[in-house]
C-alpha cells in the first residue's frame, strides 16, 4: 500500500496533469451531484439498518457503508457476495434517503434474503445468482454502464478475493471505488495486496476505513483476524 502511495505523489509530469485533470472533473461535476448547497433535515429513520440488518459487519462497518453510500451516490452499485441482504440494505437506505435513482447490481450463488428484505430494495435492487467472476459479464451489460462503487465480500479464499478482483476490474468506472470486506482476514489482505501492486497504475490503495475486528480461534492459529473495511479509488 505505502509503495503505491508513494508511487501516486512522485508521479510524473503526465502523471501528475492526468491527476489534476481527474480532480477538476470531479469539482466540475458537484452542482450534478450535490441535491443542495447546505444541510438539511435528515430523517434518523434512515439509519434503521445500521442496527437492524442481518450482516456480518461491525458497528462501524455498518455505519461506513451507509455513509459511502449516502455521500458517494452511486448510479450503479454492484456486490459480490450479498448472502442474507444486510449491506444491500444499508446501501439501499441511503439511496433511498437521498431520493436517488441509482441501481443496485447483487451477485450471489445461493442467496438468502428474507422476503421482508427483499422488499425493501426491490424496487432499486436485481439479484443475480452465480458466482463471480463468471456471471460479471451479464451482470455489467444490464447495468449498461461502468459500476461507481463495488463491494467485494465474497470467495475468501487467497484465490477467490484474487479472481474477483480482477474479474471485476474491467466492469468498474474511472472515478469509481472497490471495497473489499474482512480485509484484516490474512488471506483477503494478500489478495488485495498484491492487486494493488500489479494494478498500481490504474488502482490507488485508500487503505483502512475501519479498524474494529473479530477474532476467532482455529485449530491451526489462536488468533484469526476478521473485519476490516478497505477502499480502493480506479483512477482509470
Amino acid at each position: 500500500m505505502l509503495n503505491s502511495i508513494r508511487r501516486f505523489f512522485a508521479g510524473t509530469p503526465a502523471q501528475g496533469n492526468q491527476a489534476a485533470h481527474q480532480i477538476r472533473q470531479r469539482q466540475a461535476n458537484i452542482e450534478r451531484f450535490d441535491v443542495t448547497a447546505f444541510a438539511g433535515e435528515f430523517d434518523v429513520n434512515w439509519l434503521t439498518p445500521v442496527i437492524s440488518a442481518p450482516v456480518w459487519m461491525s458497528r462501524a462497518e455498518r455505519l461506513m457503508m451507509f455513509s459511502l453510500a449516502f455521500c458517494l451516490r452511486p448510479q450503479r452499485y454492484l456486490e459480490i457476495g450479498t448472502f442474507q441482504g444486510g449491506s444491500a440494505l444499508l446501501v439501499g437506505s441511503a439511496l433511498d434517503a437521498l431520493k436517488s435513482d441509482g441501481r443496485m447490481y447483487l451477485v450471489d450463488p445461493e442467496p438468502k434474503i428474507a422476503a421482508e428484505n427483499w422488499q425493501k430494495i426491490a424496487h432499486r435492487a436485481e439479484m443475480f445468482k452465480g458466482y463471480s467472476p463468471d456471471i460479471l459479464q451479464t451482470v455489467a451489460a444490464k447495468a449498461g454502464k461502468p459500476f461507481d462503487l463495488v463491494l467485494i465480500d465474497g470467495d475468501h479464499t487467497y484465490q477467490g478475493a484474487r479472481r474477483d478482483a480482477t474479474g471485476v476490474l474491467p466492469y468498474v468506472a474511472p472515478g469509481g471505488y472497490i471495497l473489499f470486506h474482512d480485509s484484516f482476514f490474512p488471506d483477503v489482505r494478500r489478495a488485495i495486496d498484491e492487486f494493488v501492486d500489479e494494478h498500481s497504475a490504474q488502482v490507488i490503495d485508500f487503505g483502512l476505513l475501519t479498524r474494529e475486528i473479530t477474532v476467532q480461534a482455529s485449530k491451526d492459529n489462536p488468533r484469526v483476524e476478521w473485519g476490516g473495511l478497505r477502499m480502493l479509488y480506479v483512477a482509470g
